[in-house]
């Protein structure tokens, strides 16, 4: 059933930039409305309420009354306060979009989609109107909100959907698809930079805007951390290896089976095996990409 929502976030994608064909959609068309795109705004927010309610639940959210479970106060807010959605970012993508200005590229969409009235996302405003008055408020069903509120949709469903990717050599990386299966907008995956003994995870300044991180796979990061260790504990001379392997990446401790057979065999070696067993290791490793759930 993981794909249920995302199905319906892509016919909804598709309508959208189905409109792109018809309308040049650039940074002076954003007020643009009709009676199809505030339609198409209804149907988004529908989704929203659905999609938030399922994953509050999913979520250690309180089990209450469906009339009170609003989407917004109550799940949005929970689930926001477990991965801090609020300040993740997506990005617009899609060519058929010409936008030029960052603050149309760069979106915020979960960002005070917790408030009510006022005070809350500019989609969710425009759907609260249009909802109770589509004739009087049909200015409000325009471009920007609906694209807010599919970004806001999208979102949601990357966390929903819970995807996660193995085994993926160094040289992949660069062409990991941050879109994740839209045609419209794509996300920010955080990058480790440094590899530390004490097996802490080292956060870059766009830590909390990433809705993925990939990291090293754990089994061989762990074997890397227990032979860093036993070369720097033998000798200060071996001090910048400490420093060289603050270079490369890292991930959270996982301790197997073999481990302590392993750390005696360390100790069995001198120093040159090490150094090759090491480097062998690093030749070894394998990325993953996983959720940005706020772990580190």
């Amino acid at each position: 059933m993981t794909q249920l929502y995302w199905q319906v976030y892509k016919n909804l994608e598709k309508e959208f930039l189905g409109l792109s064909e018809m309308i040049h959609i650039d940074d002076s068309q954003q007020n643009v409305y009709s009676m199809k795109i505030a339609d198409l705004l209804v149907r988004t927010v529908i989704e929203i309420e659905a999609i938030s309610k399922e994953l509050y639940l999913e979520n250690s959210g309180t089990s209450i009354p469906d009339n009170q479970m609003y989407f917004d106060t109550v799940c949005i807010d929970h689930l926001n306060n477990l991965w801090n959605l609020e300040t993740k970012v997506v990005l617009v993508v899609s060519p058929n979009i010409y936008f030029d200005k960052d603050e149309n590229k760069v979106l915020r969409p979960l960002q005070k989609a917790m408030n009510r009235g006022s005070k809350s996302s500019d989609w969710n405003i425009a759907y609260q109107a249009v909802k109770h008055n589509r004739v009087k408020e049909i200015r409000k069903g325009n471009i920007k909100h609906l694209l807010h509120g599919l970004a806001a949709l999208y979102l949601l469903n990357q966390y929903y959907k819970n995807e996660r990717i193995d085994n993926i050599l160094p040289l992949k990386l660069p062409s990991i698809d941050g879109s994740f299966g839209s045609q419209l907008f794509s996300v920010k995956i955080h990058w480790v930079d440094g590899v530390f003994l004490d097996g802490h995870y080292e956060k870059q300044s766009n830590y909390d805007e990433c809705v993925y991180l990939a990291n090293h796979e754990s089994n061989m990061k762990e074997k890397i951390v227990n032979i860093l260790t036993e070369l720097t504990n033998r000798d200060d001379k071996f001090q910048n290896i400490k420093q060289a392997s603050k270079k490369e990446s890292s991930y959270q401790s996982a301790i197997d089976k073999t481990k302590r057979d392993f750390l005696f065999r360390l100790t069995q070696m001198d120093n040159n095996e090490l150094m090759k067993l090491l480097t062998d290791s690093f030749d070894d490793l394998r990325y993953e990409i996983y959720l940005n759930k706020q772990q580190y």
